[in-house]
């Protein structure tokens, strides 16, 4: 146990981490370990600001899951979840400053673009999901939300699935693969669960 409560780290982390690891040649994953660590931090501090209280921690493969014992309300909750980005491009203004800080500003700077994407499971789609079912209703959210996911998820296999194909490069087709699985995922979570299956818990990369 520790103070956010249970910290479970899966087999799957453990394996992509020790993948990339043998793959790195630029000691760049233990800076994106860390970027993601603080990202977590930010998510964290926000949730207990807002008088949250985190049961358990889930690492897994595609990201980790803060497990809420209680569900926050839309507007607590979207801040939250922009609190993990904010920390990322506050280290990417601090750390831009120096020459040696420049790879680990661009990390950051990536890891908080990435999460801002309006996509459910990331933390831009989470917060444009609360602040949609504020202004607009639950079932406006839904359905902004699930066209959004489909709509990025199709645009970033197009765009990886020809950027294999003439440059070689399969970063963004990976990506593209791991945001379908998200959404599959998100999909089913609700179907299971009747809507929505994130009250009380948070997922993000």
């Amino acid at each position: 146990m520790t103070g956010a409560g249970r910290v479970e780290v899966t087999g799957g982390f453990l394996l992509l981490v020790a993948w990339l690891n043998y793959l790195d040649r630029s000691l760049l994953v233990p800076l994106a370990l860390i970027a993601c660590g603080i990202h977590e931090l930010g998510h964290i501090f926000v949730i207990r600001l807002m008088g949250g209280a985190i049961k358990g921690i889930r690492i897994t493969a595609i990201g980790a899951e803060l497990i809420l014992d209680r569900p926050l309300g839309y507007w607590q909750e979207g801040v939250s979840a922009l609190a993990g980005p904010g920390m990322n491009l506050l280290l990417t203004m601090i750390c831009c400053n120096f020459e040696k800080g420049l790879v680990f500003s661009g990390l950051n700077l990536a890891l908080a673009v990435f999460n801002l994407l309006p996509v459910g499971r990331l933390d831009g789609g989470r917060a444009l999901h609360c602040t949609m079912a504020l202004l607009a209703g639950l079932g406006a959210a839904d359905w902004l939300g699930s066209r959004l996911d489909w709509l990025c998820t199709v645009g970033a296999l197009a765009a990886g699935l020809f950027l294999a194909g003439v440059k070689g490069n399969f970063t963004l087709l990976l990506v593209a693969f791991w945001l379908l699985a998200l959404s599959f995922r998100q999909n089913f979570c609700w179907f299971q669960q009747n809507k929505p299956c994130q009250r009380g818990r948070k997922k993000v990369q």
